[in-house]
């Protein structure tokens, strides 16, 4: 093969693995199903997780939301929240955002009080080249008591960092969105890699982590996202709750925060908890 043709044979790979490179959104909208049936493994719902998750009209955004919802005792797996298969695997050097809005009733209580209570919230999986697990991503509701309402953890590292403060914890009787974006690396960028976290409440950014590994292996990759779907110890009592307008991209948004940094933003703007709130 001449000098010529084997450039050009380059060229239409390169040209083709282009065409081929990752550009996809998730929306969850919850807006087709009928009031009381199963959101879950529907196009407009959850992909999986969610056999307790049904459309709902009492509390939403827009047309419709999903009332998630879980009994005493219960763990949930399979019935609490969903998951959301990602139509292609996320690789190394790639951001995932994960943005979800949610209504918690005066009477819900967020808390778990068993194994680490700690309540697991948004989660991102990654696995090793051969698909065994490496841990998740995760975005937790913190213990009762604690001095931040919210605790991030990748577990293929176990280290803990803190976030969020007492100006931002969870509101009850209004709607609230939280976005996590997670740029996949197994080098953090304090180290000169690309691996970084940036987690929102109502469009306000409430960390930026930049010293921890987000995948395990240079060669593990992405493939789902969990809101929620295991509550850590059993829940504390029978009680539901709602979600709505989800979504989770690998495009970078066009939205910017208040730093510049590229987020979906959602529909809610921040507002600090107030005195007597």
């Amino acid at each position: 093969m001449n000098v010529k043709i084997k450039a050009l044979v380059l060229g239409i790979a390169i040209a083709c693995l282009s065409v081929g490179a990752q550009a996809w959104t998730i929306h969850a909208s919850f807006d087709e199903g009928e009031v009381g049936a199963v959101a879950d493994k529907a196009n407009d719902g959850f992909h999986g997780a969610g056999g307790q998750s049904t459309y709902s009209n009492e509390q939403k955004l827009k047309n419709n939301s999903a009332r998630i919802s879980i009994r005493e005792g219960e763990t949930g797996y399979g019935s609490w929240g969903g998951e959301f298969m990602f139509p292609e695997r996320v690789y190394k050097g790639s951001t995932i955002w994960f943005l979800v809005h949610i209504y918690m009733p005066e009477d819900f209580d967020h808390h778990s009080y068993g194994e680490g209570n700690r309540l697991k919230f948004l989660r991102i999986q990654t696995l090793s080249a051969t698909g065994s697990n490496h841990g998740y991503n995760d975005l937790y509701y913190d213990q009762k008591g604690a001095g931040q309402p919210y605790k991030w953890i990748y577990e293929g590292e176990s280290r803990w960092v803190n976030v969020g403060s007492s100006e931002n914890p969870p509101q009850k009787e209004a709607w609230q969105s939280y976005e996590m974006a997670v740029t996949l690396d197994n080098v953090p960028v304090s180290e000169g890699g690309s691996a970084k976290v940036r987690i929102w409440k109502n469009g306000l950014l409430l960390k930026e982590i930049l010293d921890r590994k987000t995948l395990r292996e240079a060669d593990d990759y992405s493939n789902r996202a969990l809101l929620f779907t295991y509550w850590n110890g059993g829940a504390p009592q029978d009680q539901h709750m709602y979600v709505d307008e989800i979504t989770i991209t690998v495009e970078e948004p066009v939205n910017a925060d208040a730093h510049g940094n590229p987020h979906i933003g959602g529909l809610l703007k921040y507002r600090p908890v107030m005195a007597g709130d």
